[in-house]
């Protein structure tokens, strides 16, 4: 099983490529914006570097958010694009299923600052189990997220940011594709489908005198 991960919703491009739940290869580039003009380079630098042709992925796996919301339309669009033009299935991994070092037992709760504006402070969050969400991810406040850690015996990710007892991990692509390679054949792979959570906080433009 070989997959190809992608992760552009946080402040980093990524790609890696899984061989039979081994990380094989990856690529990082830091950035904040822009992630459209470097996606396709990153991926096909990965490939290039490591030997392996497109046609020999079995899957490519994305990270579906929440996060960035350009970030997240822009691995979603190029993940789909890929997976029809090569007839492979592409799988959506959310934000917090795709946390390094995420326990594959049991149950966690996955946490990750959501980047409100202060003062205003809340976190992506997710239950767990067995490396799979039970859920769909959503947001919470201060208060919620404890109230969800305290009723588990294990949190993951942004756990420094409350003082939580945990493990602090990121999300990456590299998770992204263990994940995908995980799952059995004959189970309903996850679809790649933006996971936005809330509405983006730009607003449109407006003419003057409107």
């Amino acid at each position: 099983m070989l997959v190809l991960g992608i992760n552009t919703v946080a402040d980093a491009c990524e790609a890696a490529l899984a061989r039979d739940g081994v990380i094989v290869a990856e690529l990082s580039e830091p950035m904040q914006q822009g992630h459209d003009a470097r996606l396709a380079p990153v991926v096909q630098k990965l490939m290039a570097d490591s030997g392996t042709p497109f046609t020999a992925l079995d899957r490519i796996a994305i990270v579906v958010g929440p996060g960035s919301f350009t970030g997240v339309r822009v691995g979603v669009a190029f993940a789909r694009g890929l997976a029809l033009s090569l007839d492979k299935p592409a799988v959506g991994v959310t934000s917090l299923e795709a946390l390094e070092g995420l326990s594959r037992e049991g149950g966690v709760v996955g946490i990750l600052a959501a980047k409100r504006r202060p003062p205003e402070r809340t976190w992506w969050v997710q239950r767990i189990v067995a490396g799979r969400g039970i859920e769909d991810p959503g947001e919470a406040d201060e208060a919620g997220v404890r109230a969800m850690a305290a009723e588990t015996s294990a949190v993951c990710g942004a756990v420094g940011s409350l003082n939580l007892p945990g493990v602090e991990a990121a999300t990456t692509a590299r998770a992204a594709a263990l994940f995908a390679a995980r799952l059995p054949a004959d189970t309903d792979l996850p679809p790649p489908r933006p996971v936005y959570v809330r509405e983006p906080d730009a607003t449109p433009m407006r003419l003057v005198g409107q």
